[in-house]
């Protein structure tokens, strides 16, 4: 097995571990989402008739904000992100060991890797959109829109003429629901944000005996276009450049190093997939062609699905080279296909 094969297999079924660790993480969270719903429903059964009145919500919007921020920052309070950071550079330096046979490079920046969980900008595909975030930046994006969408069910609930009990119930089953799924999103991508930095860390600092990097999704039908587009692909991108994981909110998929050919010894070895170990070789389009049609509706939709079946379109191309996924009328205009 060759060396970049091995770290690939190790890798990838570490990456199972990173994910477990971003549930303990979501975990620990959740009760400070419990509480900031009990406060936000006691703060708007207390408010008066005028706090209700269209125009004069001023005290009422400024608390609730300030419950949202101070909870906010409970929740990044909470999470072991720079202690994850460390552990990921030092698992991969370790790994990286193991698996050539040559010496690393000494040492690792503890500092720097640390400041990870507060300076790497991560770049998320959001829409039709692409964000460049650090990872405090995401997090104060979710506190401003949560309290946003707290303030609309009161006003929504004012024009309705609902009392303050019912909103104050919607608000804490908004809370408990929208307002949670989108930390949790946050925290899944703050912990595969930080791993792939950190082991980027790692990488760059070795850049003698590696080559480059892969971009590697997950072989089921939750991976979304811009990552199995990017996957197939198969290139070899330099140490930190070109799509870097996350590549959106939730993303699962990582990159792994292209071990220098002097380094490598053996043959050919196997990766992961929703439906067992396939050859490493097999890319996500590859994979894709051997599903269902159920399975490739439900992934890529069903009209991309009919494009990818007819031999139209490989699946690499329905996102463009920053991971957006195009519509059908762009595909249209850029590939010349008739969409009926």
């Amino acid at each position: 097995m060759t060396a970049d094969i091995k770290l690939l297999e190790r890798l990838i079924r570490h990456q199972i571990l990173v994910q477990r660790y971003s549930g303990s993480q979501i975990k620990a969270a959740l009760p400070i989402i419990r509480q900031l719903a009990k406060d936000l429903r006691k703060r708007i059964v207390a408010a008066d008739a005028t706090e209700f009145q269209m125009g004069r919500m001023v005290a009422l919007e400024r608390d609730i904000q300030l419950l949202v921020a101070t909870a906010t920052g409970d929740i990044q309070g909470v999470l072991e992100l720079e202690d994850f950071a460390v552990q990921e550079a030092q698992f991969t330096q370790k790994l990286l060991g193991a698996s050539v046979s040559i010496d690393l490079a000494e040492g690792l920046d503890l500092d720097a890797i640390r400041a990870i969980t507060t300076r790497r900008k991560l770049r998320l595909v959001s829409g039709n959109t692409v964000k460049t975030l650090t990872i405090p930046q995401m997090w104060q994006e979710f506190s401003e829109a949560a309290g946003r969408d707290a303030m609309r069910v009161v006003q929504a609930g004012v024009l309705e003429g609902r009392t303050g009990q019912q909103m104050a119930r919607d608000v804490g089953a908004l809370v408990q629901t929208r307002s949670r799924r989108q930390a949790e999103a946050v925290i899944r991508t703050s912990v595969n944000g930080i791993g792939s930095a950190a082991r980027n860390n790692v990488y760059a600092a070795n850049s003698d005996i590696i080559e480059g990097e892969r971009f590697l999704a997950v072989l089921d039908s939750r991976t979304t276009i811009t990552c199995s587009g990017i996957e197939s692909r198969n290139e070899v991108y330099p140490i930190g450049r070109g799509p870097m994981p996350p590549m959106h909110y939730n993303c699962r998929s990582i990159r792994t190093p292209v071990i220098r050919e002097e380094y490598r010894i053996g043959t050919q070895g196997q990766r992961a997939s929703y439906e067992g170990p396939v050859s490493n070789q097999v890319r996500y389009g590859g994979f894709l062609k051997r599903q269902s049609r159920e399975f490739q509706d439900d992934m890529l939709g069903p009209r991309r699905a009919e494009l990818f079946r007819s031999g139209k379109l490989k699946i690499e191309q329905f996102s463009d080279d920053q991971g957006r996924v195009l519509s059908l009328n762009e595909l249209a205009s850029r590939y010349d296909l008739t969409m009926e």
